[in-house]
């Protein structure tokens, strides 16, 4: 529901960062009924519960925003509670005030809780922050991972100096990111994120809406800090209304504020909007605004306009509502694909079926790109069938190729601005350019393909690597090597482009230079055995043996039962004449796979004397 229920640590509020930001709001909400409303002892005690439970969960997840969100609210009640409240009546046993059960007792403790874990201080080198003990003590992780401030404003320059006015349009962050991301991301675990937002919500408008839409959110701030000052300049008499009123405001500039420090969930924002307009109301009916009544029943100049305003608004209502239930059918026909897709056995025509109906409802790019997945897996299975008519087969086969192109074509065309939607078409292109299919034109559309996915991704070092595969597979090996190195300049530590390498030297007979990348491809993957038995196997196919034991042994230190691993060490042994060694490992190895004859054949080859 809102998209909120995303993964296990799912709530009705979001993720587990929007509870913290709920939890930091409840608390201040609890300290200031407190503060305000006197309150029988049972009914404070329960909302002294319900302030220390939220303090407390606020400190076990560790969101640094929603602690400074809470501290400037703490330091927002400790100022009204000591200069508005200041003539609160407390019903104190013996009739003596002391610290405690001052209103502004739990503000100051708020507030040194939130300045404590927003300051976030190293307890010791070995036990870490403190944020990192309590997570490790209760066992709760979680990662807030986001552009930075700079990084957001850095890319909404870039945008504004192309589309200043109107920016580059609703929820196109994430395709701004990827074409005005910073280089040095690259060399982070994020290279490859399209981050949807930026550092807040509004820091990231200011590329999504330009100089127009910035305007208005800074409009909108404006008066809303307006009409605060205003309802603090003037609070009503009565207690209730005054508590009414103080905490619909606290909870309207919490959450707007919290818009501008971090992303919101769906829930969130519509709880921002609601008391926003809460607020406004009591505001109104304290006259602190001024307000115009239309009355539909009055023959008034203006009811032609209201009535007009009002049709409109139905009627726009209605279409979004259309719209809604149109995405909600098709996100539906979506989903049960999905799982026919992961039921055993081959269901191309159900899952077809499927999508096509939510096509029907709703002609997105991720349809579409699922259908030309659908039929190209198609197309692989004919093609690769040793069973039923030859003709056959191949007309499922060419059937199927031609509805996975159309299909991309349609992805591209929904959603052009999308280069995994060029990358996806690309790759199609991409495998009919080798033998056996080697499909004329193909090569050709497939590097137009990739140029266009660079061109909205121009610094992803996977996408000169889709390049590089592309040239292999037209035997272009200088072509490839030179997009392999592209791909390592923009990230020098890309394990995938030096095993791309790798294969590229071996399948070039050119054994010194694979050597050489697969080399560099162990230091970035150390605890990798697969990496290390490659790199064994290319020093032993060179005839250094004694390197190749090195690497050999690194692999079967980390994989102890890797069998490969263990035959070639084995011939490694052989070739350095220490039989001895050679036979252990091939007699274990032929106690795990008795009928095997390879090691039958290597292992009596091992025990037969030297001819004189």
């Amino acid at each position: 529901m809102l998209g909120n229920f995303v993964g296990n640590m799912a709530n009705p509020l979001g993720s587990w960062t929007d509870m913290a930001v709920a939890f930091g709001l409840l608390a201040s909400f609890s300290a200031l009924a407190i503060g305000m409303i006197p309150m029988r002892p049972a009914v404070k005690a329960a909302v002294y519960g319900v302030f220390v439970l939220s303090t407390a969960l606020l400190v076990v997840i560790g969101f640094s925003t929603a602690f400074g969100l809470t501290l400037a609210a703490a330091i927002f009640l400790f100022v009204y509670l000591s200069r508005v409240e200041k003539d609160f009546l407390f019903h104190i046993k013996g009739g003596k005030e002391n610290f405690f059960s001052r209103p502004t007792f739990l503000p100051i403790v708020l507030a040194v809780v939130a300045l404590l874990m927003f300051v976030n201080p190293t307890l010791s080198e070995t036990r870490g922050k403190l944020n990192n003990v309590i997570s490790e003590k209760f066992e709760v992780s979680n990662s807030d991972v986001r552009p930075t401030l700079s990084a957001t404003l850095g890319i909404s320059k870039a945008v504004l100096s192309n589309s200043g006015l109107l920016g580059s349009g609703p929820n196109t962050f994430g395709q701004d990111w990827m074409i005005f991301k910073p280089l040095d991301i690259n060399a982070t675990p994020f290279w490859g994120v399209a981050f949807p937002f930026g550092v807040g919500f509004i820091p990231t408008q200011i590329a999504s809406t330009g100089i127009l839409g910035s305007a208005l959110w800074l409009a909108f701030f404006a008066l809303l800090l307006t009409l605060a000052l205003r309802t603090l300049n003037k609070v009503p008499e009565s207690r209730a209304v005054r508590f009414v009123t103080i905490s619909t405001l606290l909870v309207s500039l919490f959450l707007w504020v919290s818009v501008i420090f971090y992303v919101p969930s769906s829930a969130l924002f519509c709880l921002a909007f609601l008391f926003t307009g809460l607020l406004l109301s009591l505001t109104r009916d304290h006259g602190l605004v001024s307000s115009y009544v239309v009355s539909l029943k009055e023959n008034t100049p203006a009811r032609p306009v209201a009535l007009v305003f009002m049709l409109l608004a139905l009627l726009a209502m209605g279409y979004f509502g259309f719209l809604g239930g149109k995405r909600t059918l098709a996100s539906y026909h979506f989903e049960k694909a999905v799982k026919i897709s992961n039921a055993e056995g081959d269901h191309y025509k159900e899952i077809g079926d499927e999508l096509m109906k939510a096509l029907r409802f709703n002609s997105t790019d991720i349809y579409f790109d699922s259908l030309s997945r659908l039929n190209f897996s198609k197309a692989q299975a004919a093609a690769n069938s040793k069973e039923g008519d030859p003709e056959a087969n191949k007309a499922i086969f060419e059937e199927g190729l031609r509805s996975s192109i159309q299909a991309a074509r349609s992805a591209v065309a929904a959603n052009p601005a999308s280069y995994a939607n060029w990358i996806a078409l690309g790759n199609i292109y991409s495998s009919l350019v080798p033998e056996p299919l080697k499909v004329e034109g193909a090569y050709e559309n497939a590097k137009s393909a990739y140029g266009e996915a660079m061109r909205r991704n121009p610094n992803n070092p996977e996408l000169p690597l889709f390049l590089a595969r592309l040239e292999i597979g037209k035997g272009n090996a200088e072509e490839a090597r030179s997009y392999i190195r592209s791909s390592i300049a923009l990230k020098e530590d890309y394990a995938d482009a030096y095993m791309l390498l790798a294969q590229l030297e071996i399948q070039e007979k050119n054994i010194p230079a694979a050597i050489a990348s697969t080399e560099v491809l162990a230091k970035m993957a150390p605890e990798n055995a697969g990496v290390h038995f490659e790199l064994g196997v290319l020093k032993y196919s060179n005839n250094d043996f004694e390197a190749a034991l090195v690497s050999l042994k690194e692999a079967l230190r980390i994989s102890p039962d890797y069998a490969n691993a263990k035959y070639y060490l084995a011939l490694s042994y052989t070739q350095l004449g220490m039989k001895e060694e050679a036979r252990v490992e091939l007699e274990a190895l032929l106690t795990a796979n008795p009928d095997n004859k390879e090691l039958k054949s290597a292992l009596e080859a091992l025990n037969k004397p030297k001819s004189r």
